[in-house]
């Protein structure tokens, strides 16, 4: 006799326990509560299979997770502790035999055949809640199965047949309309596959409620103005916006909620953008900026606090070398305080600002953000009328002050060098930035994106930061030469292969890639005169000061440099020699006088010979102290004194 053939004995619930020969080892606590809730509702539709052992005990070999239910329906008092369950007993032997064939042929419930058997409870006249409870299953589980049941019975169809995922079905869930699931089903290509194609095709025109509009509105303000919001049951993260001009209708509402403030404190006139940048063309170049003003005796008291504070943590940090040290928390508050503080001595000229104004837009974190001193064609030469005013006035001087000065407040070139001179060192000095630029990726990460901000947001090119990525035809140094060979080497040949590339390589890669492309497109070569040469000059100053370019590494004053000088430029850099400032004024005077008289060859010489070996460097090609690097201390005070 099979053990299905066994006769069905009614066994006590508290005589039966878990045998240790049940190939099913570990069961989902979720899984025992839906199936007690199973047993609850509709009783035990399939007996256990028992071995007897000691006494009158019987262990389960096939229906361990219906034993576990029914003892928590015991535990739960839903059943009595020995409640009567029908069990076909048989011998050890059989009782393996019957787990592991129960276990090995055990065929899932298509998920097709679950959304019928829902759909037709409903349809009796079920609730969803009703059917969770009678199954053990959650209330959005029971409202995805009935999602699906919704779906267009071509679609329906189709997934039986293999020719849509269950993923894919699931997207389709998003919209009600057959005809609408019908057309985009009907658009793609076979078999659909990608839950991500369907809701794209589904939601066109829809905005993400990740958007950074929604999250600057927030959902909640956007439904309580009657606005419809579409949620996929099956992924949370798929949320839609059904009206985006509503919601782009809130958020110039939620901005323009900030002109009264800013008006109040003295700007000309407040717009807001719904991009993420200005895009009206008739705002101008230039910008205002804020002015330093001195500290007050609390303020200054209050930073040198701060600042002793925070030296005195970092040498705490710095000795203790903990890299999960709580106290770093303690020390980015300093800093943060420090520079609040700091930013506190930032003052607007009034004067200014009544004819400038505030572009308020959104960021791509759905965050409002102002840019301030933004000055429209309009009011460009009124600005400057004022700077010169003000100008005068500080100085006491009633002659007219050039436009191009007071509008571009870039430093003028240092001195009066040839152009040709000045044309040659700015040309070294753009060799060194590229080569120190391909070998420092984060800074070429920052002039990348300050290019394409000022392409993107102001529609300027950062003065000789060629964005595009052009290459500039410079004679480079053999170290950048050997990097950029380096490199690049990697690169496929064949350009349909270079995203596909790029796609694979690590941050890292694309960096010391990207870092080389920057340097390549660098040239920051120029004359004197023209307000582009005067930017040039300024952007090389400030990359020479972060990537503390020390020219004296690249560069040495030769004859080729000296015979091309003046003579006034001649016995200025005389007199700057070693031997020559230890003299008295009267011997610098007679030696001067002396000097003068030889023709410009040989003063070229003579200077020369007086500077050789002294690392000099004109005005030009000295790097600027980055700003902040020094503090001067009564120590410094004393030893400056001695």
């Amino acid at each position: 006799m099979t053990a299905q053939t066994q006769p069905i004995q009614l066994i006590a619930l508290n005589n039966l326990v878990a045998s240790p020969r049940n190939v099913r080892k570990q069961d989902r606590k979720a899984d025992i509560d839906a199936l007690a809730a199973s047993i609850a509702a509709h009783g035990l539709l399939q007996n256990l299979c028992v071995v007897p052992t000691e006494g009158d005990k019987f262990e389960v070999d096939a229906g361990g997770r219906r034993l576990a239910a029914l003892k928590q329906l015991a535990k739960q008092k839903v059943i009595c502790k020995d409640h009567p369950i029908p069990c076909h007993v048989v011998t050890v032997e059989q009782g393996i035999e019957v787990s592991l064939a129960e276990n090995i042929q055990r065929v899932a419930m298509d998920a097709m055949d679950e959304v019928d058997a829902y759909a037709a409870l409903v349809a009796e006249g079920a609730t969803a809640d009703d059917v969770a409870r009678r199954f053990g299953v959650t209330r959005r589980h029971v409202d995805q199965r009935l999602a699906l049941a919704g779906l267009s019975p071509k679609i329906k169809t189709a997934w039986k047949r293999g020719d849509v995922s269950l993923e894919a079905a699931r997207a389709f869930c998003l919209v009600e309309s057959h005809a609408q699931q019908e057309a985009v089903f009907k658009s793609l290509g076979r078999p659909v596959t990608h839950a991500g194609s369907v809701r794209a095709r589904l939601m066109e025109g829809r905005m993400r409620a990740s958007d950074r509009l929604a999250a600057f509105v927030g959902l909640e303000a956007y439904e309580c103005a009657g606005g419809v919001v579409v949620r996929d049951l099956f992924d949370a993260e798929a949320v839609y916006v059904e009206n985006p001009a509503l919601m782009a209708e809130l958020a110039e509402q939620k901005l323009a909620g900030e002109r009264d403030s800013w008006i109040a404190q003295g700007w000309g006139w407040v717009e807001t953008s719904l991009g993420q940048g200005r895009t009206d063309s008739g705002f101008a170049v230039m910008r205002l900026q804020p002015e330093w003003r001195e500290y007050t005796d609390e303020e200054e008291a209050e930073l040198t606090r701060l600042r002793d504070e925070l030296d005195a943590l970092d040498a705490a940090l710095d000795e203790d070398s903990i890299e999960d040290d709580p106290r770093w928390d303690a020390r980015d508050t300093l800093a943060a305080a420090i520079e609040t503080l700091r930013q506190s001595a930032r003052v607007w000229n009034m004067d200014l600002i009544a004819h400038a104004g505030v572009v308020i837009a959104i960021n791509h974190d759905g965050e409002a953000y102002a840019t301030r001193g933004v000055v429209r064609q309009s009011d460009e030469k009124t600005i400057k009328d004022i700077r010169k005013r003000l100008e005068r006035a500080e100085t006491g001087d009633d002659a007219v002050v050039d436009d191009e000065a007071v509008a571009s407040p870039e430093p003028e070139t240092a001195c009066g060098l040839p152009k040709s001179v000045i044309r040659d060192l700015s040309l070294a000095r753009t060799r060194a930035i590229r080569l120190l630029l391909a070998r420092d990726r984060e800074t070429a990460l920052a002039v990348t994106v300050a290019a394409m901000i000022m392409r993107t947001v102001f529609r300027h090119e950062l003065s000789g930061i060629g964005v595009s990525a052009s290459a500039a035809h410079v004679d480079d140094l053999e170290a950048l030469v050997e990097t950029r060979n380096a490199i690049l080497a990697h690169v496929p040949d064949d350009e349909d292969e270079v995203l596909d590339w790029c796609l694979m390589q690590p941050p890292e890669t694309l960096l010391s890639v990207l870092s080389v492309i920057v340097a390549d497109a660098v040239d920051l070569m120029h004359e004197k005169g023209a307000p582009s040469d005067l930017r040039r000059q300024s952007l090389a100053d400030r990359l020479s000061e972060i990537l503390d370019l020390d020219m004296r590494e690249f560069w040495v004053a030769d004859a080729s440099y000296w015979t091309r000088l003046p003579k006034a430029d001649l016995l200025a850099a005389l007199s700057g020699a070693p031997g020559f400032i230890d003299q008295t004024e009267r011997s610098q005077q007679v030696a001067i006088k002396a000097y003068a008289k030889l023709n410009k060859d040989e003063l070229a010489a003579k200077v020369g010979e007086a500077l050789a070996g002294t690392g000099y460097l004109p005005d030009l090609l000295v790097t600027p102290v980055r700003a902040g690097r020094f503090e001067l201390t009564w120590s410094g005070v004393a030893v400056a004194a001695e």
